[in-house]
């Protein structure tokens, strides 16, 4: 199929006068001025069949970029057949002919230069009206050939969204970035985040789609209730912890907090930002855990950049003063301190 697409490419190339090498522009340069010589306006019905052909070859070839062309034309064209006598013809050669029998035949009739100035530039005018027209039917045409294969595209990715099978999701997923956009597909991805386990194929090709902002957090909203499944990866994506650009959406990160595993809490609270803390009844909800992976990452962050929040949790920092895992002990008896001399300080400054 490849070598016939290349020796159809090559042949019409030759209808309009064209080598190989040939621009995008180069062809719908040829096309234009075949045209003019060869619409039956302007050549009579004799000129219809070679009309049609240069239209055949124009709509072949005008959807292909020049490098495409370069592609398509890289074998070597069939020679042609010299040693019988038949050199190549090509349309230029026929125009050359035609317009120097037409100027014979204006000499040899005195026709007034002026009139068939007129005459050709009027026929000229009418010509590139319907090569406008021509070439805005088959843009239209070619346009809806795309979206008729765009759609038939999005009918398989849903498709193998909804597979059993996690290589046939991962197949589609790899696909659907051009097309996430769309409402259908990004509910078909989201569908997939809720409904299966996510490995981290799957996380690697869903932090690869094209995601602005809002979509992303959008997209992390839906799948939160499931988030105690995702990788770290998915996660970091998820929540933008590594964007360069804006400042990650801390309401969203809170959220996640009630709802990821271990390490993610971990993955979260080494990304949370200084200044700010989560607020006490999510902090409550953390620190009543005894997992050590959970309280170590909480108390840190707590400690390095929001310290002031422990004052409202002293009761339980003091409990963590006993706690089976030393470092929750000495976060805890370090916060526990703190949390004091700020309620001392505190208590002078109202004293005074």
């Amino acid at each position: 199929m490849g070598a016939n697409l290349s020796q159809e490419i090559i042949e019409s190339l030759r209808v309009l006068g064209l080598d190989r090498g040939a621009s995008a522009a180069d062809v719908r340069a040829a096309f234009r001025h075949l045209a003019h010589v060869c619409h039956p306006d302007v050549a009579g019905q004799n000129g219809t069949q070679r009309f049609q052909k240069i239209t055949g070859a124009y709509a072949l070839l005008k959807g292909l970029s020049t490098e495409e062309l370069e592609k398509l034309t890289k074998e070597d064209p069939p020679q042609p057949d010299v040693e019988q006598g038949h050199p190549p013809k090509t349309l230029f050669d026929w125009y050359r002919k035609r317009a120097a029998r037409l100027d014979e035949k204006q000499a040899r009739s005195g026709e007034n230069s002026e009139y068939a100035r007129r005459e050709a530039q009027r026929r000229g005018v009418r010509v590139d009206l319907i090569l406008d027209q021509y070439d805005q039917r088959l843009s239209r045409h070619l346009e809806q050939l795309e979206l008729n294969r765009d759609e038939g595209m999005v009918e398989c990715i849903l498709s193998r969204l909804k597979s059993s099978i996690p290589e046939v999701r991962c197949l589609a997923l790899g696909r659907a970035g051009a097309f996430i956009s769309r409402e259908d597909v990004f509910q078909a991805v989201t569908d997939v985040l809720n409904r299966w386990d996510v490995d981290e194929g799957t996380a690697r090709l869903v932090s690869g789609l094209p995601l602005d902002s809002g979509t992303r957090c959008r997209l992390a909203g839906d799948v939160a209730g499931h988030a105690a499944s995702f990788p770290n990866s998915l996660l970091t994506s998820l929540l933008g912890l590594r964007q360069t650009e804006g400042k990650p959406d801390l309401s969203l990160m809170e959220r996640y907090l009630s709802t990821v595993a271990p390490d993610g809490v971990a993955l979260i609270m080494r990304h949370w930002p200084a200044g700010q803390s989560p607020s006490d009844a999510t902090l409550r909800h953390l620190l009543a855990s005894n997992d050590p992976q959970v309280l170590v990452p909480v108390l840190s962050a707590m400690k390095q950049h929001f310290p002031r929040s422990a004052t409202n949790h002293k009761r339980r920092l003091a409990m963590l003063k006993e706690h089976p895992a030393p470092a929750v002990r000495v976060w805890g008896r370090v916060l526990s301190e703190g949390a004091a001399k700020e309620g001392r300080t505190e208590k002078e400054r109202s004293s005074v």
